[in-house]
Parts: C-alpha cells; sequence; structure tokens
C-alpha cells in the first residue's frame, strides 16, 4: 500500500474518517491477513493504549468487509 493509502486506512480505522475506491482497491490486496495483523500489532504500541480494542476491531472489520464488498461488487 502506498503511504496515502495507508494514511487512509489508518484514519478510517483508529479515528473518523472514510477510504476511497482506490485505496479500498489496496487494502484488498493487500490481504486480510496482513491487515488484520497491521490492526492487532498497531493496537499494541503504547501510543494507542487508551484506545478501545472492540471498538478498533469492530471498524477495522467494517472497513474490511466495505472495501471488500465495493471490490467485489461490477462498477456500474
Amino acid at each position: 500500500m502506498g503511504l496515502p493509502c495507508v494514511i487512509e486506512a489508518f484514519t478510517a480505522i483508529f479515528k473518523t474518517g472514510s477510504i476511497s475506491n482506490k485505496c479500498c482497491s489496496e487494502l484488498v490486496v493487500l490481504g486480510k491477513f496482513c491487515h488484520s495483523a497491521l490492526v492487532k500489532r498497531t493496537l499494541e504500541n503504547p501510543l494507542f493504549k487508551d484506545l478501545n480494542p472492540a471498538t478498533i476491531i469492530a471498524k477495522s472489520i467494517e472497513t474490511w468487509n466495505n472495501c471488500l464488498a465495493l471490490i467485489s461488487s461490477p462498477s456500474p
């Protein structure tokens, strides 16, 4: 994933924001295993100790599922 898309995905999961179609494509290419591992690893960082892991994991799953549905559906 390119840095702009990493930032976009991070913002969508760890803060408040959305992820573009382009970045959804890059996220899906990255793969679910890597996506989940990166989210888990970020949550282990002391800088993010104040975040609620259940909320972040839920947002991570939601972001993944939305991107997967977007990429899997044909464009009009």
